[in-house]
């Protein structure tokens, strides 16, 4: 299966997020850090994940009887598969449907809800582009911990060069 077609599930790519962010996690740690999604069913995403190959067992080891599973993101299935526009459009349009669903609400108040659309332009070297994302997601790393009382909220980066039709 395209890996477009395998991310198109909001609870598989927010998964595929926090492994990513993380580098590596356990059931345990998605579960805790996804409080908003049903333990079932983020255990049916990460086994479908893990069949589809996106996901791979690092390591493994006994806790109180059951196993547990250090998941990381299997690089070389997720570089190999990747139709870059494909996966774009698919991503987007995950975003969309996100965004989709939460104006349709009554109570949707975007200011209340800090909503917010930005895209920035850098001109960098690429060197200065990946001590940049590096930094990013160091900033992120810090608050990825799930808050109590906290509100779940996605925030997306994309990272794109821009043609020349753009400048």
């Amino acid at each position: 299966m395209k890996l477009s077609e395998i991310i198109t599930n909001p609870v598989r790519m927010k998964i595929m997020q926090f492994i990513q962010m993380n580098g590596e996690s356990t059931t345990r740690q998605i579960c805790e850090a996804l409080p908003d999604v049903p333990a079932p069913t983020l255990y049916r995403h990460i086994n479908y994940l893990l069949k589809e190959e996106v996901l791979v067992v690092k390591a493994e080891r006994k806790v109180r009887g059951s196993l547990e599973r250090l998941l990381a993101l299997n690089e070389d299935k997720v570089s190999e598969n990747a139709d870059i526009a494909d996966t774009a459009y698919q991503f987007l349009m995950t975003l969309y449907g996100s965004f989709q669903r939460y104006s349709e609400q009554e109570n949707a108040d975007p200011v209340a809800d800090m909503l917010s659309l930005r895209t920035y332009m850098l001109t960098l070297t690429d060197e200065s582009c990946a001590h940049c994302l590096q930094e990013i997601r160091e900033v992120l790393r810090k608050y990825a911990e799930p808050e109590k009382g906290g509100k779940s909220r996605s925030l997306s980066v994309i990272s794109a060069p821009v043609s020349d039709a753009e400048k």
